[in-house]
């Protein structure tokens, strides 16, 4: 292509031609030769270029209107309009940390620094570029989800913003976003609906083993219902900030802060997660054999709670789901960044912890007491909850006049 010729993508990925400094959009294409018009049509510019079938080569053009005038930065700005994009849909890190990225290199260089995109300017292609139809298939490779909603940065005329996550190089990845006006069975089930719809009209079908949610009583049954056979899990980090809720409303607050060997039987009860389903009510009662006042309040209100045969199941399931759970740095709608080396380090002690316990090395107590101090707490995750989801919701395209918006992203 000739250096005066440039072929770039537009907003709607199609290409245009930039030409001495203008934008051309392709109007026909002939046995022998291609016309570009001017992108300015509207504003009356007729100008126009027509180029051989391999634009490379100008054959003829005509004149652009005397408003319409070159712009020598034009081509740089596409390009890193594009280049952001693209970064945006292909990488994980944050948008706002790769346009500073993209923004610090081309400041490096005086002569382009003042001309690249101003944030404000495409910030909303970038957010767009994550909203694609490849997140469906993403989602259909992996046999685990992870299902949370969150309600106070939503707009007022929705009820939740409910999201869909998989855990991927230890890191909890948001695949799918949906705005809802209600928070029952029936509007969970037809989002589940919209989203099978969409992925058979892409050819893959959605059939998660393991789902991994809060303990909703409208979630799980739409989840049983619209995957059959599938594995309901509840999130680990609810079920510990559950029970941090009764440990404040029985006034042990104070006692599990200051308190040592409080925390510790607190700590070691929501470990019981992690040893085998059959083993926990021995666990429990070898935890409370001691306790007194609200500590004792505390069991009972877990054996009441929490250890139902039906309850049971759910915040109980397997090492392996608990482990992703805890190394992927957060859980459903939590922290969007992930302290790689650290939660590497968790992942090995648990798994090593794990198999002395199975080995017979190591006894339930000393299991539990190593997991407990092992395991991070949930509370401190809670503050930077918020503000992942409001930065979330900000970007959301809200175009939506249905009852229940499911928006694969």
């Amino acid at each position: 292509m000739a250096d005066n010729l440039h072929l770039v993508l537009n907003k709607r990925n199609n290409y245009n031609l930039v030409y001495e400094g203008r934008a051309h959009l392709l109007k026909h294409t002939n046995f022998d030769e291609k016309q570009w018009i001017c992108n300015r049509v509207p504003s009356g510019c007729r100008g126009a270029v027509y180029t051989n079938l391999e634009v490379n080569t100008v054959l003829r053009t005509t004149p652009h209107a005397e408003t319409c005038s070159a712009d020598d930065s034009l081509l740089y700005r596409i390009e890193k309009r594009n280049t952001l994009k693209r970064r945006a849909g292909e990488e994980t890190k944050p948008v706002p940390q790769i346009y500073g990225e993209e923004c610090s290199s081309a400041s490096t260089n005086l002569e382009t620094a003042g001309q690249f995109p101003p944030y404000k300017n495409v910030k909303s292609a970038m957010y767009r570029s994550r909203a694609k139809q490849d997140n469906l298939r993403e989602l259909a490779a992996h046999s685990v989800w992870c299902m949370d909603g969150t309600f106070k940065i939503v707009p007022e005329w929705y009820h939740q913003l409910f999201t869909i996550h998989v855990f991927k190089e230890s890191k909890l990845i948001p695949l799918v976003y949906s705005l809802t006006v209600r928070k029952d069975v029936v509007s969970h089930c037809e989002n589940f609906d919209n989203l099978i719809v969409k992925a058979a009209a892409l050819g893959v079908v959605l059939q998660p083993q393991t789902v991994i949610c809060d303990f909703e009583t409208a979630l799980i049954p739409a989840v049983q219902g619209s995957f059959p056979g599938v594995h309901v899990q509840g999130c680990y980090f609810h079920f510990c900030q559950a029970v941090l809720r009764k440990v404040a409303d029985l006034g042990l607050r104070s006692r599990y802060l200051r308190e040592a060997e409080t925390k510790k039987v607190i700590k070691m009860l929501m470990a019981t997660a992690f040893l085998p389903l059959a083993e926990v009510p021995a666990a429990v009662d070898l935890l409370g054999r001691d306790v007194t006042g609200s500590v004792a309040a505390l069991f009972q209100y877990f054996r009441d709670e929490w250890m139902t045969p039906n309850r049971m199941p759910l915040w109980n399931g397997s090492t392996e789901t608990l482990i992703q759970q805890v190394t992927s740095g957060r859980v459903t709608a939590n922290d969007l960044r992930v302290k790689n080396n650290k939660y590497e380090e968790v992942q090995l002690r648990i798994t090593a912890l794990t198999a002395e316990y199975d080995g017979g090395t190591r006894t339930m107590e000393q299991f539990l007491k190593a997991i407990a101090y092992d395991v991070p707490q949930p509370a401190k995750r809670v503050r930077r909850h918020a503000a992942a989801c409001r930065q979330t919701a900000a970007n959301l395209s809200i175009k939506c006049d249905l009852d229940c918006y499911s928006n694969a992203i």
